[in-house]
């Protein structure tokens, strides 16, 4: 009877650390499967800056992120960011409740 009361303290005491860092390991897999999105968007934006630059920000509010554009002759950087929701409470004292992505691209125009 003393080997599982045992096992079962040991369970108890595992349990809140396992919990802990399989939620953690989901919202950073949240982390990078947004900035995967973020970096196809960014080629939709690269394409809508050559074709009509006009509707790069009604694009970018629609699918919820931000853009800014930096033209120094004869680059243009095209950076993208958005925010994003962390829901593992020790994840939110280390990296923030909202963490920002980023991803920039840097175009060559003759």
């Amino acid at each position: 009877m003393k080997e599982k009361g045992q096992a079962l303290v040991e369970f108890i005491l595992i349990l809140p650390v396992f919990i802990f860092l399989l939620c953690g390991a989901f919202d950073l897999g949240n982390i990078y499967v947004k900035k995967y999105d973020l970096e196809n968007e960014l080629d939709t934006i690269r394409t809508l800056y050559k074709e009509s630059r006009e509707e790069i920000s009604s694009y970018a509010t629609s699918k919820g992120f931000l853009v800014s554009i930096d033209q120094k002759e004869p680059y243009t950087t095209i950076t993208l960011s958005k925010f994003v929701k962390i829901n593992t409470p020790g994840l939110t004292q280390v990296l923030g409740k909202n963490y920002k992505i980023e991803v920039e691209r840097t175009i060559y125009e003759k």
